[in-house]
């Protein structure tokens, strides 16, 4: 009886425990918003209100944003969320989308490794993931490339399940499919992904081809076309496709040239990975929590003796051609090493390694408590225990860091105070009667279309560019914001948006309110 309600609740409450660590102070930890998310958030509330982006691409399948763009899905599931908050893009309401989608990964890393190998292993693959460092990081703010893992692990699961009931295979082409709109990076690795899978299945006769599996390719070749066509478009092949409810955009960059060819490119790419890995402090300041880490140091250790273990564990199968379910596993972490030879690692590039990596980790632990209960069960149980509280004092540290020196650090990264800041300028000026706020260059223009809630068609009516698509300035409720400030010309009939190491310049002719790092001067008299 006990064992069947641990069977029952447990994975409950781990569910439960990461749901709270992603969601607890979701719209205010971090502070502000990352110049990427804000632009996502603006677009999500664009397409809301008009149907298009910065660029007037009406519902765009890649959105144009910097000129070379991001994946669309993010703004698409934002949508729904703004109905709550009647159009009004928050933090808290742009970041639940990722959030929601980390609590809905934890489950279906469950659900595929509990298929796959076994319920005990399941359970510490869920543990492990609920209190990963990098996993609780990314789902607290509104980057488009970090729903690509999840939707990976989306269509792994229906795939897995599909081999069991194969309308399944339906569902998991479906979000193989949407997975291909998270992030472009991954559309090198899901066509490798799913012929290995589907290469696996057929030989083991638990995939048939027959009606059901040709619809569900034929899904997925729906549903990755416009993408195709989008590739196409943008390698000059064919014209920009507009549609009255579509448009596959030609975009003012392509980031096509930035995935590796040569030998020695991928070698270079390959190094950094692991280096990332090993080191785990590569790229911006706020990805990473040392010492923290992405994993912890005992979850890198874990990992290590998984991935050894799992290998062991899917060439012996290869070799005697005995299915093993943790082979599917094995051909996702496999994708993920793939992708680091393509691209140059910074944190979420090869971000769809590191839930394959954590299922090594469950699997490890695993693994070694195994090799322990066959030496004695009663030291398993001791060793079982100690894992957990170490798991646990990890976590606790992390938490702590995270909501004091980190939170300080990423509010001056996320450029908190630019919203209030936007507000009181915008008050200021209808109040003296001005019509001009200069903001600091520092303060990233799409937050600044996003915290006046500037509409497509206002933007685009008004906008004069600096370097297209930057904005030199644009025109909102008849007030000019412009992008950029000129120090040697100080305007006395504006409103100013500063940082703070600037306010020496401005303090004898205006009066400064700072809020965080930033100050608005608004003329005296």
């Amino acid at each position: 009886m006990e064992r069947e309600r641990a069977d029952k609740y447990l994975p409950v409450i781990i569910v439960l425990l990461g749901a709270a660590l992603r969601l607890v102070y979701l719209g205010v930890v971090p502070g502000g918003l990352h110049q990427d998310e804000s632009f996502v958030a603006w677009n999500a509330f664009a397409i809301y209100h008009e149907g298009m982006d910065s660029a007037g691409h009406v519902m765009p399948v890649y959105m144009a944003d910097w000129g070379d763009g991001h994946s669309a899905l993010y703004v698409w599931l934002t949508l729904p969320f703004l109905l709550f908050s009647k159009g009004q893009a928050l933090a808290f309401v742009t970041r639940l989308p990722q959030a929601v989608t980390g609590i809905f990964t934890l489950m279906a890393v469950y659900g595929v490794v509990r298929r796959t190998v076994g319920r005990n292993e399941a359970l510490w693959c869920l543990f492990c993931l609920a209190v990963c460092p990098w996993h609780v990081m990314m789902c607290r703010w509104g980057l488009d490339a970090n729903l690509a893992p999840g939707f990976l692990i989306f269509g792994l699961y229906f795939f897995v399940r599909g081999l069991e009931k194969k309308k399944y295979l339906l569902l998991s082409a479906f979000f193989y499919g949407l997975s291909l709109y998270c992030y472009a990076v991954i559309w090198l690795i899901v066509p490798l992904i799913l012929l290995l899978q589907i290469g696996y299945g057929l030989w083991h006769k638990r995939i048939r081809v027959d009606g059901c599996s040709i619809l569900a390719a034929g899904i997925l070749f729906v549903m990755a076309l416009p993408l195709m066509l989008f590739v196409l478009i943008n390698q000059g092949v064919i014209s920009e496709i507009t549609l009255p409810f579509l448009t596959i955009p030609v975009m003012g960059g392509y980031r096509g040239s930035e995935i590796a060819l040569s030998l020695s490119q991928m070698g270079s790419n390959l190094h950094r990975a692991v280096s990332l890995l090993w080191h785990q402090n590569i790229g911006a300041p706020y990805d990473i929590l040392l010492p923290w880490g992405l994993f912890y140091d005992i979850g890198r250790v874990f990992i290590v003796a998984g991935a050894l273990c799992m290998t062991v564990k899917v060439l012996r199968g290869l070799w005697k051609r005995e299915y093993a379910g943790e082979t599917f596993l094995y051909i996702q972490l496999a994708g993920g090493g793939v992708l680091t030879l393509f691209v140059t690692a910074v944190l979420h590039q090869i971000n769809a390694l590191y839930i394959p990596l954590v299922i090594c980790e469950g699997y490890g632990i695993c693994c070694c408590l195994k090799a322990v209960a066959k030496y004695r069960k009663s030291l398993a149980k001791t060793a079982c225990g100690v894992v957990i509280a170490c798991y646990l004092l990890c976590l606790a540290g992390f938490q702590r860091d995270y909501y004091t020196g980190y939170r300080t650090l990423v509010d001056a990264y996320f450029a908190a105070g630019v919203e209030e800041c936007v507000d009181y300028a915008l008050e200021a000026c209808r109040e003296n009667g001005l019509d001009v706020i200069t903001v600091e260059k520092a303060a990233q223009w799409p937050r600044l279309l996003l915290y006046t809630e500037t509409l497509p068609s206002e933007y685009l009516s008004s906008v004069v560019y600096d370097v297209p698509p930057a904005p030199a300035s644009f025109v909102k409720d008849g007030i000019l914001v412009k992008t950029r400030i000129d120090y040697e010309k100080i305007d006395l009939k504006s409103v100013y948006i500063l940082y703070f190491i600037d306010e020496e310049l401005f303090e004898d002719d205006f009066e400064l309110t700072r809020f965080y790092d930033w100050y608005v001067a608004v003329p005296r008299g």
